[in-house]
């Protein structure tokens, strides 16, 4: 019995209509899979940069921090030296009314003038701490924004009890003289009181470390995040 061979014709047009509609899907999705593939691509690029972003400013807020502290810890220093007391005394001497003053309160004001000082000599790490706060906030949230407000805002503090002490000449009220010297000076009270003005600083330092350190040390799961 002989083979029977097919003779049907092909339909070449028909064919290669099928063959483009392939080649289209097969196009279409290749640009699928470059989108997703160009997305992915950019959502990496844009983890990374955001990682080196907080590292850059992890960094940039932990050294304000310590050079804040530690110029805090100069200012609150419970030595005062001759030479400042010296040049502080020269100052208020050309203020209007300083010879009008007692004895007692001429001393009083010379301190003060020195706290003055101090706290002059540390303006640019105080515009440190400052400038740090919209990133910190931007980048790491409102707690750590509020610590670094919380550490520059004792400057101001110790400010504030400076021109108290001036003003405490009688000191009849023990309890507030004593708040009055805690903020001024880096003392532990005897008493066993807190010294409010450290202790902020100190909870400040805390939110600060722990929300910076581990930046800084690539910690698994908190640089990326």
């Amino acid at each position: 019995m002989g083979l029977a061979i097919c003779t049907a014709t092909i339909d070449w047009a028909a064919t290669g209509t099928m063959l483009q509609g392939i080649g289209t899907i097969g196009g279409a999705g290749a640009v699928v899979w470059a989108a997703i593939k160009g997305a992915n691509t950019f959502d990496a690029w844009r983890r990374q940069k955001l990682t080196e972003r907080k590292l850059e400013q992890a960094e940039r807020i932990l050294t304000a921090a310590y050079k804040g502290r530690r110029a805090l810890a100069y200012v609150r220093g419970v030595m005062m030296w001759g030479h400042e007391l010296h040049a502080a005394e020269e100052q208020m001497k050309e203020k209007d009314g300083w010879g009008a003053q007692t004895e007692a309160r001429q001393k009083r004001l010379v301190t003060t003038q020195a706290f003055y000082s101090r706290i002059n000599r540390v303006k640019g790490e105080r515009q440190a701490l400052d400038e740090c706060l919209a990133m910190a906030r931007a980048l790491f949230g409102e707690e750590l924004e509020q610590a670094i407000e919380a550490l520059n805002h004792q400057f101001w503090i110790v400010q504030v009890n400076a021109d108290s002490y001036a003003d405490d000449e009688h000191g009849t009220d023990a309890d507030f003289t004593k708040r009055i010297r805690r903020a001024m000076y880096a003392v532990t009270p005897m008493d066993g009181e807190v010294n409010e003005v450290t202790d902020a600083m100190e909870t400040a330092m805390a939110t600060i470390e722990r929300t910076c350190l581990p930046i800084l040390r690539l910690e698994v799961g908190t640089a990326a995040s």
